[in-house]
C-alpha cells in the first residue's frame, strides 16, 4: 500500500529522531543500561515519530529496533527509521533476546507499563535484568529539543485564538460544561488532539478544567488547588452543570494539544466588575509569574524558585490561600508540560533539581477566594540564557466581561 499523506499531516523528520535516539543511548550508558525498551504509545511516538501499536528497543549505542504489529506498513511511512513487522509480542521477544548481550540489562518504564506486561517480558526473556528506567527516562524527556518547543508555542499560539473568543461566549445562565464544550469545539477545529496524556494519572487529564464561583474552590481527587463539582462521583471534578454568574471569577484553565504537544493555560474572567479581593488575589498572580519568567533560567534551584513566589504571596497577605486552603494546599507551583503533563520537571518545595535549558514549564499559579477561585498558567520554556520564553501567548490579565 503506499501511503500519501495530507499537507496537514506533518511527519517527525530525521534531522530530529537521529538525534533523539543519540540521547537515549547516553542515558542507557550512563544508567548502566544495555538499552531500553519503550512500550508506551507516547514514547514509541518520541523514538520513532509514529504512534502504531508497537515497541522499540533502543540500545545503548543509539540503535533502534522498531517492532510493530498494528499496522506496521503505516509505521514505516510515518517513522523514518526501518520497521519490522511482528505477529505479536513472542516474536518481539526473540527479536529483542537477539539485539541483546547475554545477561543483559534492559530498561522498562514501570510508571507506565501494567504488572502483567512486566511479568510477561519477565518470562519472554529470560536472563536478562528488568531495571526501572522510570526517573533517567522522564528526566531526558523533560529538555525538549526544537522540534518540540515549536509544537509546544504553536498549541500555545491556538489556545491564544481560543481565549480571544471567550468574551463572546462567557454570559449569565451558561453552564461551565457548555462553555468548555464551545471551546473544545475551537480547538478541534484548529487541529487540537481531543485528549491531554497525563503520566500515570489517576484520573486523565482532560481540557476543561473550568470552575467558578465559591463551588469552584472546591477541593477533590486531582492534586490541584481547587477541583469544583464535576458531572458525577464518577468525574469529579472540572466543568460542571453549574451555571456561570455575575460577580464571581470564572477560572478557565484549558488545553491544547498539537502534534501530540500540549500546552496549559488558565485565564480569569468577571461577569461585570471584578470585586476587590479578585482583583487583589490577581494582581499577586501577575507578580509571581513575571518573577518565576525571570527567574527561570539554567542553574536555577526549583525549591528556591518555589519559596520566591511564597514569598510574593506573603507580601500581598495572601500566604493562606495560595496554591489552595489548609489540607488541600499544593507543593507545586509549576509543572512539565509537553507530551504529556504530570512529568518533570517541576517547581517544587525543597525540590534541589537544577533548571536546565530546552526544559518547559507550565505555571500553575493559583488562589483561592470566598468568591472563588483565581487563576493564572502560562507554558514556558527555558533558554539558553536570560529569562524563560512564554509560549502561551493569550494576555496575562484580569478580564471583566459586560453584566
Amino acid at each position: 500500500m503506499s501511503w500519501e499523506f495530507p499537507p496537514w499531516y506533518h511527519l517527525t523528520p530525521p534531522e530530529v529522531i537521529e538525534p533523539r535516539l543519540a540521547r537515549i543511548g547516553r542515558m542507557c550508558a550512563a544508567a548502566g543500561l544495555d538499552a531500553i525498551l519503550l512500550t508506551d504509545a507516547y514514547d514509541v511516538f518520541y523514538a520513532t515519530g509514529t504512534s502504531q501499536q508497537g515497541l522499540v528497543l533502543v540500545t545503548a549505542k543509539g540503535e533502534a529496533l522498531v517492532l510493530m504489529r498494528r499496522h506496521a506498513g503505516r509505521a514505516a511511512a510515518e517513522s523514518p527509521l526501518e520497521v519490522t513487522p511482528i505477529s505479536g509480542l513472542t516474536q518481539a521477544a526473540k527479536l529483542i533476546g537477539q539485539a541483546l548481550p547475554a545477561e543483559a540489562k534492559l530498561g522498562l518504564c514501570m510508571d507506565v507499563l501494567a504488572t502483567s506486561d512486566y511479568l510477561g517480558w519477565q518470562k519472554r526473556l529470560p536472563g536478562v535484568e528488568l531495571i526501572d528506567a522510570t526517573r533517567p527516562w522522564l528526566e531526558l524527556k523533560a529538555v525538549k529539543d526544537a522540534w518540540e518547543v515549536e509544537r509546544i508555542a504553536a498549541a500555545g499560539a491556538l489556545g491564544a485564538r481560543i481565549y480571544a473568543e471567550l468574551p463572546r461566549l462567557i454570559e449569565p445562565g451558561i453552564t461551565e460544561a457548555e462553555l468548555a464544550g464551545e471551546m473544545q469545539r475551537l480547538a478541534m477545529a484548529g487541529g487540537s488532539i481531543d485528549h491531554l496524556r497525563s503520566r500515570s494519572g489517576y484520573h486523565q487529564t482532560y481540557s476543561w478544567h473550568i470552575a467558578s464561583g465559591p463551588a469552584g474552590a472546591l477541593p477533590s481527587a486531582m492534586d490541584a488547588p481547587f477541583n469544583g463539582w464535576g458531572l458525577s462521583p464518577a468525574f469529579p471534578l472540572g466543568a460542571s452543570q453549574q451555571e456561570l454568574a455575575p460577580g464571581v471569577p470564572i477560572n478557565v484553565d484549558f488545553g491544547v494539544s498539537l502534534e501530540g504537544y500540549q500546552s496549559d493555560q488558565t485565564r480569569t474572567y468577571v461577569i461585570g466588575p471584578a470585586p476587590e479581593m479578585v482583583q487583589r488575589a490577581h494582581g499577586c498572580l501577575e507578580e509571581i509569574e513575571a518573577a518565576l519568567i525571570e527567574g527561570l533560567r539554567p542553574g536555577a534551584i526549583s525549591g528556591e524558585l518555589f519559596d520566591l513566589a511564597g514569598e510574593i504571596a506573603a507580601r500581598h497577605g495572601l500566604s493562606d490561600d495560595w496554591l489552595g486552603r489548609g489540607g488541600s494546599k499544593i507543593r507545586f507551583c509549576g509543572h512539565g508540560v509537553g507530551q504529556e503533563l504530570g512529568s518533570p520537571p517541576y517547581i517544587l518545595q525543597g525540590s534541589p533539581a537544577v533548571v536546565r535549558p530546552g526544559e518547559t514549564y507550565a505555571l500553575e499559579l493559583k488562589i483561592v477566594t470566598d468568591l472563588g477561585p483565581v487563576g493564572l498558567e502560562s507554558t514556558v520554556a527555558v533558554e539558553q540564557s536570560g529569562p524563560a520564553r512564554n509560549l502561551t501567548p493569550a494576555p496575562s490579565v484580569l478580564t471583566e466581561l459586560p453584566a
